[in-house]
């Protein structure tokens, strides 16, 4: 079930805080495509607002490609805006593969096509699918080196195929470097956070993207869960923006609203002192986590709430990059998948 909140008391303005709560739950899979918003004048009420700050928190979503806003069908989550890889059609298990393979081998064989006339024809196919697959790029891009290192690391064992990892503070002038011509077999990763910033950065370019989503690991939760509801948690993201944003996510993911969660960015210097001394679990968004690590008391249980790439994205992305075979348009895949 999806909570919608905002925070009066931040600074951040409200459509902004809205705006970003879709995003981030369109990031986490709680909102997948075709998901039906709540109709504005609803949610409105239900959050104690103006009705203008849901509707321009709604266009500016409909304007970065993530919604689609049509009178009398409602407000719709659109992460296919462009053509994406169906997951339950494509061929994406050994099982499947397997079956589809002996078929078309047995009705050739009944064509009249001898058994090693066969064996030539299929190793020709691998020779060349391996050659095409060879050429195609793929970068996985992140703002931050712990999720570059360990996504990148994990998708190039699962792709088997090299993943070249580029911070996206980097990928703008990496893109420079690419040719016309292999920007067309170019795929570029990220998760569900930076889709809009890639998109933008790549914008001129025929390249595929393809979005990843991280979630809390059940590992993880179980391991908060074993400190108990009196325990004192702290959390420490990059920017203001973010804290007022998983502040109450996080309530919802540790299943305890009345939790006291104190929040800090990692610029608040003093703040984030005196949080390593105060608490007694702590937990950190991604992009802050080697830096808070590195200073913080050794015997303080530290948690990266971002921990797991799903499964069923990594899936969708793989099969997407395989159909792709240097068609590029420009094109984003998401997963599209339901529970």
């Amino acid at each position: 079930m999806i909570k919608w909140f905002i925070d009066k008391t931040n600074k951040v303005p409200l459509y902004l805080q809205l705006k970003d709560l879709i995003k981030y739950y369109i990031s986490t899979g709680a909102i997948q495509a075709d998901h039906q918003l709540p109709a504005v004048n609803a949610l409105a009420k239900e959050l104690g607002i103006n009705f203008e700050t849901v509707r321009k928190a709604y266009k500016e979503l409909e304007r970065d490609g993530l919604l689609s806003m049509k009178r009398g069908q409602g407000t719709h989550v659109l992460l296919r805006n462009v053509p994406t890889v169906p997951a339950k059609s494509a061929i994406s298990t050994e099982e499947g593969l397997l079956d589809a393979a002996k078929d078309i081998l047995k009705n050739y064989l009944r064509q009249g096509i001898s058994l090693e006339q066969a064996k030539e024809i299929i190793g020709q196919a691998f020779q060349e699918a391996s050659a095409e697959g060879a050429k195609q790029q793929i970068i996985f891009t992140e703002c931050n080196a712990l999720q570059i290192n360990e996504i990148s690391h994990l998708l190039k064992s699962y792709l088997g195929q090299p993943v070249k990892p580029v911070l996206l503070k980097n990928l703008k002038d990496e893109l420079q470097n690419v040719s016309p011509e292999a920007s067309q077999l170019l795929n570029i990763v990220t998760t569900g956070f930076h889709v809009n910033e890639v998109r933008e950065t790549a914008r001129n370019m025929p390249v595929n993207i393809h979005v990843l989503i991280t979630h809390m690991s059940m590992e993880t939760r179980r391991k908060l869960d074993a400190f108990g509801k009196n325990a004192r948690f702290g959390f420490i993201c990059r920017d203001q923006e973010s804290a007022s944003l998983y502040k109450d996510v996080l309530k919802v993911e540790l299943d305890n609203p009345q939790l006291d969660l104190i929040c800090v960015t990692s610029a608040e210097k003093s703040k984030v002192k005196n949080m390593l001394k105060s608490v007694d679990v702590l937990l950190v968004s991604p992009p802050a986590y080697e830096e808070i690590k590195s200073i913080a008391p050794p015997e303080l249980p530290i948690f990266n709430v971002f921990d797991q790439v799903d499964a069923m994205a990594l899936r969708i992305v793989k099969d997407s990059i395989l159909a792709s075979d240097g068609q590029s348009v420009g094109r984003l895949s998401s997963p599209s998948y339901s529970n």
